[in-house]
């Protein structure tokens, strides 16, 4: 996991952590709250949220802005990968493609931009969306 920054896991983050590391569906901080409460009854909305925040920060996490006015999505598999995206839901689904690395490489050289990373979505309808339109 390249890229993370030394962050004191404390219980409270540990619990937000694990909670991203076993899920699939690219939570919203609401959702990450209301499973960690299941683990950690007595820990608040804010702490969740601030420990969300240091963990992105830290590289432990990825925040997920999917766009369409939707709200940020969390994302505890911090390795290089992209998404697929619904537009009318908003559920993300991990997939692995190759690197670009010649498009990558192009786009530097004929933009003069030093490119630090990137996030490729591919986005339309999940089969649950096509089925129920």
């Amino acid at each position: 996991m390249d890229g993370q920054q030394d962050l004191r896991l404390t219980p409270q983050r540990r619990a937000v952590l694990e909670v991203l590391r076993a899920a699939h569906n690219h939570p919203t901080a609401a959702e990450v709250y209301d499973r960690v409460r299941q683990v950690a009854p007595g820990i608040g909305a804010a702490t969740v949220y601030r420990s969300l925040g240091l963990l992105v920060q830290a590289g432990h996490a990825l925040e997920l802005s999917l766009g369409n006015g939707t709200a940020a999505r969390y994302d505890g598999n911090t390795r290089r990968h992209d998404h697929l995206v619904c537009d009318r839901c908003g559920q993300a689904v991990d997939i692995d493609l190759p690197s670009p690395v010649e498009m990558v490489d192009e786009l530097a050289r004929s933009t003069g931009f030093a490119i630090t990373g990137y996030d490729l979505q591919f986005r339309g309808l999940c089969p649950s969306c096509r089925t129920g339109s």
